[in-house]
């Protein structure tokens, strides 16, 4: 399935330059330069998943975080493939962290920036009680200036809501790697910012060693599974920070009890500020 060009144009005669950039699912991301906003992102998505659209919308304006791209505008239209749900977002230039990997390791110093700005992130989305819950490399953006961002809240758990993830299946919604047990589970009742703590620690340690050692070499899904109940995340290998107190930061994260985990995401920001302060990292 794709989407009819002429189509395109004649829905939004006041973006030029449209392009493709992604394409997945019922799901296709273009960008283009807007007569006013300038440079954009247009999504535009099949109403298959209304709530689920309308939620991801509702999380990115609730949290307003200087590191989540801004929504510009959204509506409704009817195009070839059937009736869909167009966003437009604010434009950040970059690529996102697994193709940034291929090309260029993060040292030291970017591995905390980058902790430190999804932390950030993070923190404003806990504060309006809403989860991620598909932290991992392909949703991060390295922008111009090596600044981070969070990206793609089209899983997005909004606490106060009720949740639109089938009670009865066996597996939630995320990916296999980076959910930690509560969330592949599908235990909703223990759902919250620590679901998000996990999966950016096991992110962390991938930028560092290189490896995600949940899905290395893993046969498939089940092995991927018990590893991360039964195998806490090795200890990273690697002295970040002069103290070498990062790796604690990033173990406290990804414990495989969400009990044991770091608390909250503000409780994270902080430690990782306190570190950052240390390294002289503004």
């Amino acid at each position: 399935m794709s989407i009819n060009q002429d189509w395109l144009r004649q829905e939004f005669p006041d973006i030029s330059e449209l392009s493709p950039i992604a394409e997945g699912g019922q799901k296709w991301v273009f960008s283009g330069k807007h007569a006013k906003d300038g440079d954009v992102v247009l999504k535009i998505c099949l109403r298959m998943h209304p709530e689920r659209i309308a939620r991801e919308t509702q999380a990115v304006q609730s949290i307003k975080s200087p590191r989540v791209p801004k929504i510009l505008a959204l509506g409704t239209a009817q195009a070839n493939l059937g009736e869909v749900v167009w966003i437009r977002e604010e434009k950040i230039f970059g690529d996102n962290l697994r193709d940034y990997l291929q090309n260029s390791p993060l040292d030291s110093r970017a591995v905390l920036r980058l902790g430190k700005h999804l932390l950030e992130a993070l923190a404003y989305a806990e504060q309006a009680r809403i989860v991620h819950r598909d932290v991992k490399p392909e949703n991060i953006l390295v922008d111009l200036n090596s600044d981070f961002w969070l990206l793609d809240f089209g899983l997005s758990r909004h606490l106060d809501l009720t949740s639109l993830t089938a009670t009865a299946s066996p597996r939630g919604v995320g990916t296999w790697g980076y959910a930690p047990p509560e969330q592949f589970r599908n235990q909703k009742s223990e759902i919250d910012s620590r679901v998000d703590l996990f999966a950016l620690g096991v992110t962390l340690y991938e930028c560092v060693e290189g490896i995600n050692p949940f899905r290395y070499q893993a046969r498939d899904e089940a092995e991927v599974f018990h590893r991360i109940e039964s195998m806490p995340l090795p200890a990273i290998s690697k002295p970040i920070d002069a103290a070498n107190e990062f790796k604690d930061l990033v173990f406290a994260m990804t414990r495989a009890r969400r009990d044991h985990r770091l608390e909250s995401a503000k409780a994270a920001l902080e430690w990782i500020q306190e570190i950052c302060d240390r390294e002289g990292l503004a």
